[in-house]
């Protein structure tokens, strides 16, 4: 009997566990002109992991901003930052603007928990200032704002996801969405969110560089097949206590 109720117990603590469990996924972009399909002047990015796709400029919108296009200069640097790939604004207005879709194809409903990147501005300019990122409900784009996607509610078109300043040299930025919204996006499972990059300046046509881009998602597992588990694990186990006691008896 000792025997029965150490499995039953391990087999509900394994449960406990997986019903808690959530994974993070990451997807990458570095290479921007290796990766890029259009030419210098026209970003074009679209790659994929198992569970993530990333779309950068032509397709992630209705607008489809693309940035300045991609560079390769080093800028006389050394050192990990810059490996001499790089997306680029500047020239006008509209080529201060990148906008991307991330599809969430994990197989669970996920939360978008970061978007990570780094922006050089040349130390002889004063522009570009500042960045926002902003959430673009376009198409079928959703990003659900709430205690999971069914209880929850799409943001509303250009909702804030991230903000910070742009000083002169290398600036790392790192936007943890959940505290950035005081709640949780979600992305449905095979739902995309289409999401902008607004350069903010002074001066249209001062340049900046973009390099080291991320996005990281979380995905949660449903509770639903873990709760048949569950229900199966304890039917086992009064199933085998009935046994038990019914041998004892004869």
């Amino acid at each position: 009997m000792k025997r029965i109720y150490t499995f039953s117990f391990i087999a509900l603590l394994a449960c406990f566990s997986a019903a808690n469990a959530s994974i993070d996924y990451t997807i990458v972009v570095d290479d921007f002109a290796g990766l890029n399909t259009g030419d210098t002047n026209n970003l074009a990015i679209n790659v994929s992991t198992e569970s993530l796709n990333l779309i950068m400029g032509p397709g992630s919108s209705s607008l489809g901003r693309d940035a300045f296009g991609v560079g390769t200069s080093t800028f006389g640097q050394t050192g990990a930052w810059f490996d001499g790939s790089y997306a680029k604004f500047g020239n006008s207005a509209n080529q201060q603007l990148l906008d991307f879709r991330i599809t969430n194809n994990t197989g669970f409903d996920a939360k978008l928990k970061n978007i990570s990147f780094d922006i050089r501005r040349a130390p002889s300019n004063s522009n570009p200032t500042s960045y926002n990122l902003l959430y673009l409900a376009t198409g079928n784009s959703a990003l659900v704002k709430g205690a999971s996607v069914s209880e929850g509610s799409e943001m509303v078109n250009l909702a804030g996801l991230g903000t910070g300043n742009i000083d002169s040299g290398i600036n790392n930025f790192s936007n943890i969405i959940g505290t950035n919204i005081q709640g949780t996006a979600w992305i449905a499972d095979g739902g995309y969110a289409n999401i902008r990059l607004k350069i903010n300046t002074s001066n249209a046509a001062a340049g900046s560089q973009l390099d080291n881009f991320s996005v990281t998602m979380t995905a949660v597992p449903e509770t639903s097949a873990y709760s048949l588990l569950f229900g199966l694990v304890t039917l086992v186990l009064v199933t085998q206590r009935r046994k038990f006691h019914i041998n004892k008896n004869l």
